[in-house]
């Protein structure tokens, strides 16, 4: 069976481990389910491709004036983010590989998060997500909703997949 195409960014896929309120960088729109990071000014921006260095995720959504940001930042908390679709399907034999965030913008009509895992980067390598699952009610095929946790998070030790 299909699954739907419905991106939403990531949420949490259990119960949230920590939430923390961070200063925001001015420059962007940061939207509901967005992966965010802390570049070198120190305030939260959203991520860009291929960032090796990602916090968490958005709480909600704050405009490019907004000064700060509710963000999930524990580095065990899990989520749910659904694939691309774009270079293949996943499947249960790809439990434990990583794989890259597609950084794009956010829905301004919804203001939510258009993020997706990267299913075409999927590899033992460091990435920035590892696959961890999928969720009980979707079909591995194209946008399953992956059960993901940072690899790439700024408080833990970046590891390769098996």
């Amino acid at each position: 069976m299909a699954n739907t195409d419905n991106p939403n960014g990531a949420s949490p896929a259990s119960r949230v481990l920590r939430m923390t309120l961070y200063p925001k960088s001015t420059a962007a729109a940061i939207y509901k389910g967005d992966f965010v990071t802390i570049p070198a000014a120190g305030k939260v921006a959203a991520v860009t491709a291929g960032l090796a260095e990602v916090l968490g995720v958005s709480v909600g959504h704050a405009l490019a004036a907004d000064t700060e940001i509710l963000v999930y930042d524990d580095p065990d908390q899990t989520y749910y983010i659904q694939d691309d679709g774009d270079g293949g399907t996943l499947a249960a034999a790809d439990v434990g590989l990583n794989a890259d965030i597609v950084a794009t913008a956010g829905n301004t009509t919804f203001l939510k998060s258009q993020m997706e895992l990267d299913t075409s980067s999927k590899q033992t390598t460091t990435q920035q997500l590892r696959l961890l699952g999928k969720h009980p009610s979707d079909s591995w095929a194209k946008q399953v909703r992956c059960l993901v946790v940072i690899n790439e998070h700024v408080y833990a030790k970046k590891t390769a997949g098996i």
